[in-house]
């Protein structure tokens, strides 16, 4: 299901509003050793009856990753009611459950007790019930009989309210503040977050977790920053693009308040940057000149790695000391994809293919072009999508009958796919199969492409486009359009 931004974030929002006081595993800020080693969650249901046919508490993809691929590996116990969840990382994730989440570190090994009924008890309380003392004991108390964790590095931040969280979307609130100009919406944003600091020295926590919460704080200042036109859009408050165009304009992540902020200071800043996939975090401190900050040096580290890791999965040249010039843990995790991709396999019924030489909108007439006399089917694809997956298996129904005609199967999935999976997908399924750099696809002048997939284009014998379908519609819709090519 696709979640456009608005969902989201009031998803986002309602959530945290709703977490409880918790007493936190550690004393301390949680740091990480530098290196890269799997995570895992061992998981028990605790009032799990035969009647149920949930395996694992629904959770998201993991949205940032070295190696790619959203979604890690689960093994589940149907009669014990136990499930496990390992994710191959070299940095912390956010791993989130539908409504909680757990922080987890490389060489994590996290016990979670997870009482399903309790947890929709607490729900429904939480729903029904506006915040007070005593509800919030009666929260912290029904939160407790929900979940127990044990081993995990930092379990979830206080309730701290802020007015971002509770109105900062409202159409109240976006309609007080239509006329800010981005210098008096950024006072305003300031204004809360100063008070909003005040209530965290209010509280009786370690300083450890005084420095945590004030990460979380200016996260939601950097945010809302963001947010400048979006909250005018997101009622419809402005309705023509000249307006709109105006207000983003505006908007800038430089800033007369950077030096008051501490989040940069320290690699454990990493933490306030985590909930929108960096964005806010990192383009604040390139806004404010502050990449030879501790935070600043190391995404710059976590970049020239993920560029070394996009061209060995393209399979594109990548010299050893380049590897070798980045940190260890990232150096870990190249070696392993570069050993996949290297990898040679006799028992595969698909080919995979380099990228034509030249500037990427050559690239898809020059693939098509290797295939002329035949009809060519080309699919875009990622290891991570869902219908893209449905449509491979699918299509696979009448590929034989296809090929008998003189159809060519092409695939075409870019970076952002995990490598063994993709591997995996190269020897099932018989076709040419290309890999293409994340950032190149939006150049590579796809017909009708809209930035989803699955997508699918159909070129002629001569090497015409023909059709292009966005999303899977079935065999027999596929099988329709094929059948008009000649």
């Amino acid at each position: 299901m696709k979640m456009n931004k608005k969902t989201i974030i009031s998803i986002l929002f309602a959530f945290v509003a709703s977490i409880p006081v918790l007493s936190q595993t550690t004393s301390s800020l949680p740091t990480w050793e530098r290196k890269s080693a799997p995570a895992v969650i061992l998981g028990r249901y605790v009032d799990r009856d035969s009647s149920d046919n949930e395996k694992i508490p629904m959770f998201w993809g993991n949205e940032e990753s070295l190696k790619g691929g959203s979604f890690p590996e689960t093994t589940t116990d149907s009669v014990a009611g136990t499930f496990t969840i390992t994710w191959d990382i070299c940095y912390p994730i956010q791993h989130k459950f539908d409504g909680w989440s757990i922080l987890l570190f490389p060489g994590d090994t996290v016990r979670v007790d997870f009482n399903k009924k309790a947890f929709n008890e607490y729900h429904a309380y939480n729903k029904e019930t506006p915040r007070d003392s005593i509800t919030t004991t009666k929260l912290r108390e029904l939160w407790k009989k929900a979940i127990h964790i044990e081993g995990a590095s930092f379990e979830l931040p206080l309730p701290i309210h802020m007015k971002g969280m509770k109105l900062g979307f409202s159409r109240e609130y976006a309609t007080a503040h239509y006329h800010d100009t981005f210098d008096e919406w950024r006072e305003v944003c300031w204004n809360e977050f100063q008070d909003v600091v005040k209530q965290l020295d209010s509280i009786d926590i370690s300083p450890e977790e005084r420095e945590y919460q004030r990460m979380m704080i200016e996260q939601d200042y950097l945010n809302k920053l963001r947010n400048y036109a979006f909250t005018k859009k997101i009622y419809g408050l402005t309705q023509d693009k000249d307006s709109l165009a105006m207000f983003e304009k505006q908007f800038t992540f430089k800033d007369p308040h950077a030096p008051e902020l501490t989040y940069y200071r320290s690699i454990l800043g990493f933490f306030a940057c985590m909930k929108n996939l960096f964005d806010e975090g990192r383009l604040y401190i390139q806004a404010n000149g502050l990449e030879d900050s501790p935070l600043g040096r190391w995404f710059k580290e976590l970049d020239e790695a993920k560029t070394v890791m996009t061209r060995v999965k393209a399979n594109m040249p990548v010299t050893e000391s380049e590897i070798n010039a980045l940190s260890p843990e990232f150096q870990t995790q190249i070696r392993e994809v570069q050993a996949v991709m290297r990898k040679e396999d006799t028992n595969v019924k698909g080919t995979w293919r380099e990228l034509p030489e030249g500037n990427p909108q050559e690239w898809l007439s020059k693939i098509v072009a290797k295939h002329k006399g035949h009809i060519v089917f080309i699919d875009f694809w990622d290891t991570w999508c869902g219908p893209c997956r449905l449509g491979m298996t699918e299509m696979e129904k009448v590929k034989d009958e296809l090929m008998a005609r003189g159809v060519d199967f092409v695939y075409i999935a870019d970076t952002s796919s995990d490598s063994n999976e993709w591997v995996k997908y190269v020897a099932e399924h018989a076709g040419d199969h290309y890999i293409v750099p994340k950032d190149k696809i939006g150049e590579m002048q796809i017909p009708d492409y809209e930035d989803a997939i699955p997508h699918y284009l159909i070129y002629d014998r001569e090497g015409q486009i023909v059709k292009a379908i966005s999303g899977w519609s079935g065999v027999e819709k596929m099988m329709e359009e094929l059948s008009k090519v000649k």
